[in-house]
C-alpha cells in the first residue's frame, strides 16, 4: 500500500512540475526577484563595506581569480581593451578556430571527457568556461541570470583574443549558448545545443519524477566517489560507458560547487524565458539529444528544432543525458571530426573499481 501511495505522490508531484514548466508568468516573477535581491546587495555594499563585512570575501575572491590564473597559464589578451576582464575563470588548450564549451548545471569547465577534449583541441582553441559559482568562479557576483552567464561567455571569448566562435553548450549550458546567440549573434560562428531545453513556457519536463529525482543527490554531494558515479550513472542511457561517467564524478568532486551556489544556477534557468526570442536567430545551429535522456526529455530538442529556423536535429538512440560521455564520438563527428580510434571504451569490471578506488 505504502509504496501504491509513494508512487500516486511521485506522479502528483511530476504533474505539479509539468505545470510549472509552463508558466512563463512564473519564470518572469523568479527574475524579478533575482533582480531585485542583486540591487538590494549593491545598495548595502557601501555601508557593509564601511564596517569591513565584505573585506573577508573581496580576498578569498581575489584568491581564487590567482589560482584560476595560476592553472590557466597563459596571460589574457583582451581584445577589446575597453571591455572589462572577465568575472569568471576558463580553462584553454589545443590551437586553431576558437570553440567555446559551456558546462551544465552545477558543473565547471573540469566536466567534459578527457579523451574527447584532446581531439577537439587537435582542431580548435578550446575555451571551457567556469560558469558563475561553479570552479574557480565560486565567488563571482552573485545572484545571476542566464543573461548574465551568456555575457560571462562573450567576455572570456574576447579575453582570449576572439570575436567569433563556435559555441557548444550542454544541458544549463545550451540555455546560456541560446541566450549567448540571442545578445550577441555577430560573435556566434555556429551554435551546437545539446542535451538541452528550449525558453519557458516551451520547454517540456520529464513525464516522471523518478529520473529527476537521483539529481538532489548532487546538491549534497556523497563522500564516496562510487555513490556519485552512480548517481551520475542514473542520467545515463542503458548502455552507458562505465569509465567516462566515473571520469565525470571524479571531475566534479575535484572543485565541489557550494550548494548556496547550486540554487542560485537553478533560480537562474528557472526564470529563462520567451521562446519566441529564438526565431530571430539565425546562426547555423545544431541540436543534438540523447533518445532515451530521462531528465531533459527528447522533445525538447525537437521543440527547438522547430524554434530556430534551419536548425539541424539529430536525436542519438539509446543515449541519455551526458551525450559527451555516452556518444563522444558520434558527437565529434557532427562537428565535422574524425574521431578515430574510439573514444566510447566500455572498461572492465575490474578495471572500474581500480579507477575508483
Amino acid at each position: 500500500m505504502s509504496g501504491r501511495l509513494t508512487d500516486w505522490a511521485l506522479r502528483g508531484a511530476s504533474r505539479e512540475v509539468a505545470w510549472l514548466a509552463g508558466r512563463e508568468s512564473l519564470a518572469v516573477a523568479t527574475g524579478f526577484a533575482i533582480r531585485s535581491e542583486l540591487l538590494a546587495r549593491r545598495l548595502l555594499t557601501g555601508p557593509m563595506s564601511a564596517v569591513g563585512l565584505t573585506a573577508d570575501t573581496a580576498e578569498r575572491r581575489r584568491r581564487e581569480h590567482a589560482d584560476g590564473v595560476r592553472l590557466r597559464g597563459p596571460a589574457v589578451v583582451l581584445a577589446d581593451a575597453a571591455r572589462p576582464a572577465p568575472v569568471v575563470n576558463w580553462h584553454v588548450g589545443g590551437s586553431g578556430p576558437p570553440l567555446l564549451l559551456l558546462s551544465g548545471w552545477t558543473a565547471s569547465g573540469l566536466a567534459w571527457p578527457s579523451a574527447w577534449l584532446r581531439r577537439l583541441e587537435a582542431r580548435y582553441r578550446v575555451i571551457r568556461v567556469d560558469n558563475r559559482g561553479t570552479g574557480w568562479s565560486r565567488l563571482a557576483p552573485a545572484p545571476f541570470t542566464i543573461a548574465d552567464m551568456a555575457d560571462d561567455a562573450r567576455d572570456v571569448l574576447s579575453a582570449c583574443g576572439f570575436d567569433r566562435a563556435v559555441v557548444l553548450g550542454v544541458s544549463m549550458g545550451g540555455q546560456i549558448a541560446q541566450e549567448f546567440a540571442l545578445r550577441h549573434p555577430e560573435s556566434v560562428e555556429r551554435l551546437v545545443l545539446v542535451a538541452t531545453t528550449p525558453p519557458a513556457p516551451a520547454r517540456v519536463a520529464p513525464a516522471h519524477p523518478y529520473p529527476v529525482l537521483p539529481f538532489f543527490g548532487l546538491l549534497t554531494p556523497a563522500h564516496h566517489p562510487d555513490e556519485y558515479w552512480r548517481t551520475l550513472a542514473g542520467f545515463a542511457g542503458e548502455d552507458f560507458p562505465q569509465e567516462l561517467v566515473e571520469e565525470l564524478a571524479w571531475q566534479m568532486l575535484h572543485r565541489v560547487t557550494p550548494w548556496p551556489m547550486v540554487l542560485m544556477q537553478a533560480r537562474a534557468f528557472s526564470s529563462w524565458h520567451g521562446p519566441r526570442r529564438l526565431q530571430r536567430l539565425s546562426v547555423p545551429t545544431l541540436v543534438v539529444h540523447g533518445g532515451s535522456d530521462p531528465l531533459v526529455p527528447p522533445a525538447n530538442g525537437r521543440r527547438l528544432a522547430e524554434l530556430i529556423r534551419d536548425a539541424e536535429h539529430e536525436e542519438l538512440p539509446g543515449v541519455g543525458h551526458l551525450v559527451p560521455q555516452e556518444a563522444g564520438d558520434a558527437l565529434l563527428g557532427l562537428l565535422g571530426i574524425d574521431p578515430g580510434t574510439p573514444t566510447r571504451q566500455r572498461a572492465s569490471p575490474a578495471s572500474s573499481r581500480r579507477a575508483s578506488a
